[in-house]
């Protein structure tokens, strides 16, 4: 119960330091076509599955399908319609890398041939900074919820288990005490059971001692 309820306080602090620690990184990086400049942002407490499903949610609403390169690990947005970006429709590739705790995209905004850059396009690069900022704080929020939810279901459970542990104290109590009270009650049964053969056989001794001298009389005319 102790890891879990550290693990509920860590999710609620996790939750209200996202603001802090979700940094968006321009960046030069491998992709599908070549070296390019992308933004890089970390998604905490998010496995790729998860970070992977919004984007592509994300993206929905843009008007895109994202789909994998099958010859890349990239995923690419076609024709995505980003009201912030301009009225250009732009292909947007996504890379997505995993470690024990976290989830980092990088993303690519192809302008017709070029891609997006601070050195070229300064408004759209904060335009796109927040929506990747924005982003990563809403899946890692998600993320975190989904985990208090299951946590939250597994302290319900140790609870539920708990008071029926208690419950079956008590009923194991109250058989001891039942059993001791039928034990006490068995016992005054044996003694007065011995009594009771004790006196019987003095009752029983004295009508054998007069059929002993009436055998004794008979045998005097046998």
């Amino acid at each position: 119960m102790k890891n879990i309820i550290f693990t509920l306080s860590l999710a609620i602090l996790s939750t209200s330091l996202f603001g802090q620690i979700i940094q968006v990184e321009e960046i030069n990086a491998p992709m599908t076509q070549g070296t390019n400049r992308g933004f890089k942002v970390l998604i905490p407490e998010t496995t790729n599955k998860d970070a992977t499903k919004a984007w592509g949610k994300l993206m929905k609403e843009y008007n895109s399908k994202t789909d994998k390169i099958k010859t890349a690990e990239d995923y690419l947005s076609p024709d995505a319609s980003i009201p912030s970006l301009g009225e250009v429709l732009i292909d947007v590739y996504a890379q997505f890398q995993e470690t024990p705790k976290e989830t980092y995209i990088t993303a690519f905004f192809d302008l017709e041939g070029v891609n997006l850059n601070s050195d070229m396009h300064k408004e759209k690069t904060a335009a796109v900074i927040e929506l990747l900022r924005l982003f990563a704080t809403d899946v890692a929020k998600e993320s975190i919820a989904e985990k208090v939810k299951d946590e939250t279901k597994k302290l319900d459970k140790l609870k539920r288990e708990q008071k029926e542990l208690i419950k079956d104290k008590e009923d194991y109590e109250k058989d001891i005490q039942e059993a001791k009270k039928t034990i006490e009650q068995r016992e005054k049964s044996l003694k007065e059971n011995a009594s009771a053969q004790e006196a019987n056989k003095k009752e029983l001794a004295e009508p054998a001692a007069i059929t002993a001298k009436i055998k004794a009389k008979l045998s005097v005319f046998a």
